[in-house]
């Protein structure tokens, strides 16, 4: 048996294997095989962390979520007005995506995935409670007068959108760049509004560069079967 440091070293690989070969194929369209391929080790000690492929993806799409919720607490139990939070909450997700776009399209499966492919996991639970986190901002917002006009849970929903689609864009637009000052311009776009006046200080907020080329789904029907060889 390996010792600690060995057996979190595979461990990881095993995980960095599956996270980039997810991010490139598709849950459906990577197999075990290539996962172990990829990580350097041999079938026996995958089965030896994990289950199974669903269990590297589920550790993975968890994981992940953690983290953006230890993210979200540490601004939450900060002091700051409620606009200063949602400056940090939206530009700490930025250098996240940033960071680890594989981590992005991985998430993305996972909250799309279809019911037909029975992942164990409670993607409600983990959506609503990252929303839920967002609310107890913006009620410090609303409790403040910071805003109005809203309640907490519908006013989260929105942040959530404007800051998730500008992720989502980047997919399309590679050569974008997720900046905090991106962040901040849309934070005050979402409490001021686009009437007033906001949109006139970042023109070209969010245009990618000349000659950058979209990300493309591969659409080739044999990377869409069930891959478990």
């Amino acid at each position: 048996m390996e010792d600690s440091n060995n057996g979190a070293s595979t461990e990881c690989k095993l995980l960095e294997s599956a996270l980039a070969l997810f991010s490139e194929k598709g849950y459906e369209g990577t197999s075990i095989r290539e996962i172990i391929e990829r990580a350097g080790v041999t079938r026996p000690v995958l089965y030896y962390y994990f289950k199974n492929k669903e269990d590297l993806f589920c550790r993975l799409v968890e994981t992940s979520f953690a983290e953006l919720g230890a993210d979200l607490d540490r601004v939450i139990q900060a002091p700051g007005s409620c606009r200063s939070k949602l400056q940090s909450i939206m530009s700490a997700t930025f250098e996240r995506a940033e960071n680890s776009f594989d981590v992005v399209r991985l998430l993305l499966q996972a909250v799309f995935a279809s019911p037909a492919e029975g992942l164990r996991l409670d993607m409600t639970k983990l959506v609503e409670g990252r929303l839920d986190r967002l609310a107890a901002v913006v009620q410090e917002g609303l409790d403040a007068g910071e805003l109005t006009g809203g309640d907490a849970q519908s006013l989260a929903l929105v942040f959530a959108g404007i800051m998730d689609m500008h992720i989502m864009a980047k997919m399309h637009r590679p050569q974008a760049v997720l900046t905090p000052d991106l962040a901040n311009y849309l934070v005050d776009l979402f409490i001021q509004g686009a009437g007033g006046g906001v949109t006139n200080k970042m023109q070209y907020a969010f245009r990618p560069a000349v000659g950058a080329r979209p990300y493309k789904n591969n659409l080739d029907a044999k990377q869409n079967r069930v891959a478990e060889k």
